[in-house]
């Protein structure tokens, strides 16, 4: 039975198998016993054009109608956070678990899919993976509530549930001053409430923009081991909260923070009112903690200076330090600290500590001499160094990280000592790599972790290559493979039917030539995520590629019959795409002598006529540390294309072309500045501009070759598990959670 739920969880979680596999999951669940999750599969099978579901819907009785929820007498503790560890009643249990982003391609995180069957099945892949947990950012609408009642219902053991109070810096409430007290508190309470209530089953929730709505009926309260509440507050708006609100404690019911910063307290005071409400409204209690990240831990970084100390030490040598040049944020400017937050004698509730914390940012973990020379459980690794930072300063305070991953991006965002980059990696090295960090958070003694995250979602944003995307109600529509924040998932969202890159001719055999004489042809085709090319003819291949007004006219002797702004060479041996000097939106500047050059972003750019130069990104900017030592910055060209192929089942979005029957070649849209595919908008100044499409030119020619694609409004898109979802169920089929005591 097993294998039949796994199998078409398999096909409905990836949206193939159409209305036949979610009867099939129906009948799955019917035969489990799970009845209502069975009346939603059929009913989805249903609407999905598939009649043979009708019959078995009338053979299913009613539901019964949900019952009052009655609050508990003593009050009830069955989850606690204490001795590094969490527990199920005395039982400890190490978190495996996975973040639930859930935003499908063409959506915004708040356009939640309501399709109940849709969220079981991913649950049931996550359960069949071997996690015990799961973490909601925030309140999701009431089909994801019901899919993990009946999950847990008709499992064994249990997949529990760590659930977030999501909130937003209060710009409209005073973003200037940071007015975190007063409506501000009071809304955020509110919201917290809300999801206590759906929790319990319990809550009827008027539609809202931005918010999930609907009557929450089942409770999964006995399955919810933690609040995890708030969101990865900014630095400076921590700071100045402390700034205006000196000497500001908080003592409450469960918990006090008597010595700790304001904004420590305004915390404690979150928590504590959150779990009072609980308490008298349901009997209830579990551990709480809040959203937290590297750049407001409780450590000190001796390299991390914020961008004032940093500015004071190049101008002390001589440096011309102009303002706003140095970008960096203060990283290590204020704390914000899980151990200030501290249960009153006797109190029953449990309080954890929970970071979002990967290996490559900030550059302390890059750069601190202590992490350079930390030996982890699988040799040298930064990451491991702070993780033992982390855990000698919080002590018997579990530590949850809260999010951890890498991501499949061809762009690379930060790069880190042991090659965990933000970014740049195959979709099996991926696998590999996120393992060996699980590895290591669990080896450094923390109580688990959460690997981010459940679904590639194309609305993100990456700070090195968002200026790029524009316009920005528009990100959705389009897959970035260049930012890494749209790649981190278990479950790849791709083009629909995505050519595997592997050089054979076959997939091409629909796409017309744009040129073709003798044995000599080109062909290209477009899809939300690349610029596809097939080339069959003499190497190397030389191609001039014009996309807006302007250009280079010639490179290296040859001449184009128009401005070109990108110019692709590819041999054998490798390739290399150029762009345009005056197009390029980075300028090269110092600050002082040797060793002071940094890129300079330049906003809208407009090409000239050349030339041709090296399209360079800088992720690791120079940086100087606190006691003036400088570490100097990384940069890697973008344009400089590798050789390979996609695995069989799987992608290397690393690979840029194929060798073999024909050339084969992919371009990421950002690699051409097109800013949006979907409306065909390429970057250029003053603004972003619509284009008819692209002009190639071959050395030989006597005219240009254009190609255009259709624009869209709703993407196409696929979804596939990727090897880290196969390579976690290989390493963790042995760790489900126990029955609770």
């Amino acid at each position: 039975m097993e294998e039949a739920l796994f199998a078409f969880a398999r096909l409905v979680g990836t949206e193939r198998g159409g209305g036949e596999a979610a009867y099939g999951f129906g009948l799955t669940l019917r035969a489990l016993g799970d009845l209502e999750g069975a009346r939603s599969a059929l009913e989805y099978a249903q609407r999905l054009g598939y009649p043979e579901a009708e019959g078995v819907l009338r053979g299913l009785p009613s539901p019964a109608p949900p019952q009052p929820k009655e609050r508990k007498r003593p009050l009830e503790v069955r989850f606690f956070a204490k001795e590094g560890r969490f527990f199920v009643g005395k039982t400890p249990l190490f978190i495996r678990g996975v973040n639930l982003g859930v935003a499908l391609p063409g959506r915004f995180p708040a356009e939640f899919p309501e399709e109940e069957t849709l969220y079981r099945a991913w649950l049931e892949l996550l359960y069949e993976m071997g996690a015990n947990a799961v973490r909601a950012y925030t309140l999701l609408p009431p089909a994801f509530y019901r899919a993990l009642f009946g999950l847990n219902r008709t499992r064994k053991t249990p997949l529990y549930l760590f659930q977030g109070v999501w909130t937003e810096l209060p710009e409209e409430l005073g973003y200037e001053t940071f007015a975190f007290d007063g409506p501000f508190l009071e809304g955020f309470l509110e919201e917290g409430q809300d999801v206590i209530d759906a929790l319990h089953g319990s809550l009827k929730r008027p539609p809202r923009p931005g918010h999930a709505s609907g009557s929450y009926t089942q409770d999964v309260s006995p399955w919810t081991m933690a609040l995890v509440v708030g969101r990865e507050f900014e630095p400076y708006a921590v700071k100045a909260y402390n700034d205006r609100h000196p000497g500001r404690t908080y003592r409450g019911r469960f918990l006090e923070a008597l010595r700790a910063s304001p904004f420590e307290a305004w915390m404690t005071e979150v928590l504590d009112r959150l779990a009072q409400y609980e308490a008298e409204a349901y009997g209830t209690l579990r551990p709480m903690g809040f959203s937290n990240w590297p750049t407001l831990d409780p450590l000190y970084h001796p390299t991390e200076s914020t961008r004032e100390e940093e500015a004071r030490l190049r101008r002390a040598r001589g440096e011309r330090v102009e303002e706003g040049l140095i970008r960096e944020l203060n990283n290590d400017e204020v704390g914000l600290d899980a151990r200030a937050i501290q249960p009153l004698p006797g109190s029953p509730l449990t309080v954890f500590a929970n970071y979002h914390a990967y290996p490559y940012y900030p550059d302390f973990m890059n750069l601190d001499p202590r992490y350079n020379q930390a030996q982890g459980p699988f040799g040298p690794s930064n990451y491991f160094g702070y993780l033992e930072d982390l855990k000698a300063h919080h002590q018997d305070q579990p530590v949850l990280i809260g999010e951890i991953g890498l991501p499949t991006s061809r762009g690379i965002a930060h790069l880190q000592p042991q090659g965990f980059h933000h970014g740049g990696h195959s979709e099996l090295e991926q696998a590999e790599r996120t393992l060996r960090l699980t590895r290591e958070i669990e080896a450094a003694g923390l109580a688990g972790f959460m690997v981010f995250s459940l679904l590639d979602e194309w609305f993100k944003r990456n700070w090195l290559f968002m200026e790029f995307e524009w316009p920005l109600e528009r990100n959705p529509l389009w897959h970035n493979l260049l930012d890494a924040e749209q790649n981190y998932g278990l479950l790849a969202a791709t083009a629909p039917n995505p050519p595997r890159l592997d050089g054979k001719a076959a997939d091409w055999e629909e796409v017309p030539f744009l040129y073709r004489e003798g044995g000599l042809w080109l062909k290209a085709k477009a899809d939300p995520e690349y610029l596809w090319l097939a080339y069959s003819g003499p190497l190397p291949l030389r191609l001039a590629i014009d996309t807006v007004e302007g250009g280079a006219r010639e490179h290296r002797g040859l001449f184009f019959p128009f401005g070109a702004e990108f110019f692709l060479e590819v041999s054998e041996e490798g390739g290399r795409l150029l762009i345009e000097k005056g197009y390029y939106p980075y300028r090269e500047a110092r600050t002082g002598g040797p060793g002071t050059e940094l890129l300079v972003f330049q906003g809208f750019t407009k090409p000239s006529e050349g030339p041709l130069v090296p399209f360079v990104l800088e992720p690791n900017r120079r940086r100087t540390g606190r006691d003036g030592k400088d570490y100097p910055r990384v940069t890697y060209e973008l344009g400089l294309l590798k050789r390979g192929q996609d695995p069989p089942q799987a992608r290397d979005p690393t690979a840029d072309y194929a060798l073999d029957e024909i050339l084969e070649l992919r371009l990421p849209w950002g690699m051409l500045l097109i800013s949006d595919p979907s409306s065909r908008t390429a970057w250029f100044h003053p603004a972003p501009k619509p284009i008819p499409g692209l002009q190639f030119f071959l050395p030989g020619l006597k005219k240009p070759l254009f190609f255009t694609w259709p624009t869209w409004e709703k993407p196409g898109y696929a979804l596939r598990l990727k090897p880290l979802y196969y390579t976690l169920r290989n390493a963790w089929k042995e760790g489900r959670a126990p029955e609770p005591r």
